[in-house]
């Protein structure tokens, strides 16, 4: 049996045949085909209000979770101002998918943040973001421009993407973020960097499986992203076993 894995969706106005910003709820495929060629079978969540009130409702039911990209976390949350571009707030998005994490985490639930999904895997352990990075590196590699997506390694510093990937290996990733973790969360641990130092993954050492990585690995799901989303998929087949 294939292990459920639920995705955070986008909700947003979205275009398409003569539809233009209807309202959906949705996510990019490469997420659904990743967790597909993994073995695993995606669950789409959107963040209704059941979602933030019950995160166990949904949660009770999968065996893995993945909080996906999208737009910038409210710097409220870590009692911040907003920064001129940082987008703005998505309080619904955000109330239902620090509930996610935090129930995820009460569980023992896999879990795999990716970009947005890693910021708010930060912010729930107490960390905040620098919500600009071109104010102290090169912001080219991590966000050339909107809707671009840059190119660079990032070095595999330990943790469960050592095992995935090698202890010490670089791997190029797909990277499409303009803001990073400062600072890191209470009980992270940092397990891989870009080239300008800035962390690129983020773990929570005292779960079974618990990953947030800024960079797209459903950009390359087939490729470099395959390994984390099979590794997801392996932690979250052992846990239905633990929990059946």
């Amino acid at each position: 049996m294939r292990p459920l894995i639920a995705i955070s969706a986008y909700w947003i106005g979205a275009s398409w045949g003569p539809w233009t910003d209807y309202p959906a709820a949705m996510i990019p495929q490469g997420y659904c085909l990743g967790i597909e060629q993994a073995g695993g079978l995606p669950v789409i969540v959107p963040p209704i209000d059941a979602v933030i009130a019950r995160p166990d409702e949904i949660l009770g039911h999968v065996h893995g979770l993945i909080c996906a990209g999208g737009s910038d976390v409210d710097p409220a949350i870590w009692g911040a101002e907003p920064h001129p571009t940082t987008d703005p707030p998505h309080v619904r998005r955000d109330q239902a998918e620090q509930a996610l994490v935090r129930e995820a985490k009460q569980l023992g639930l896999p879990y795999l943040g990716i970009c947005r999904g890693a910021q708010i895997l930060n912010v729930v352990h107490g960390g905040g973001l620098q919500q600009h990075l071109a104010e102290v590196v090169d912001m080219t590699p991590h966000r050339p421009r909107l809707g671009q997506f840059g190119h660079h390694p990032v070095h595999v510093t330990g943790g469960r993407l050592a095992e995935v990937y090698g202890d010490g290996a670089d791997v190029m990733v797909h990277s499409h973020h303009h803001q990073g973790f400062e600072p890191v969360g209470q009980g992270l641990a940092v397990t891989a960097t870009a080239p300008d130092g800035w962390p690129e993954g983020l773990e929570d050492p005292t779960q079974d499986f618990c990953v947030g990585v800024l960079w797209h690995p459903e950009e390359a799901f087939a490729e470099q992203g395959q390994p984390l989303f099979a590794a997801l998929v392996d932690h979250a087949r052992a846990y239905a076993a633990r929990r059946t």
